[in-house]
């Protein structure tokens, strides 16, 4: 039994290049596109330039191109500043550390203070208990 397939729809492919210095903003909103969407957003744009109406409702709203231009605009900045964070916390700590007085204490590094009120030495019986509390002790 033969099946009833559907004829194959006939197309064209049209193409176009895209330059990475001059159009970038093309190539961004393209990979922002599911890649099974990508041949649908195009034929929109282009029906909506032309004036004529979609034959089908589209997947995916189209994103209007200043919308598209504004967020790379503001990517962009937030790229740079954070690329230049580093470099600018550095120069804050340096301006910090070099216009503050570092006090150091009289006391000798390793050294603690002495306490207000030093504790109790163990007596001899308290001691003795504890060892024994320590042997039973599991951990």
């Amino acid at each position: 039994m033969a099946k009833n397939r559907p004829k194959k729809r006939s197309y064209r492919m049209i193409n176009f290049k895209v330059y990475y210095d001059t159009d970038q903003d093309l190539l961004d909103w393209w990979e922002g596109i599911e890649a099974g969407e990508r041949s649908d957003a195009v034929r929109d744009l282009i029906r909506e330039q032309l004036g004529v109406a979609r034959r089908k409702p589209s997947k995916a709203p189209i994103i209007d191109l200043q919308e598209l231009l504004e967020v790379r605009r503001d990517t962009l900045w937030i790229r740079d500043a954070l690329n230049e964070m580093p470099n600018y916390l550095e120069r804050l700590v340096q301006h910090i550390a070099g216009s503050t007085v570092m006090h150091i204490p009289s006391a000798a590094v390793g050294q603690h203070p002495a306490r207000a009120s030093p504790e109790p030495s163990l007596t001899d019986v308290d001691a003795e208990r504890r060892a024994k509390r320590m042997k039973k002790a599991t951990w």
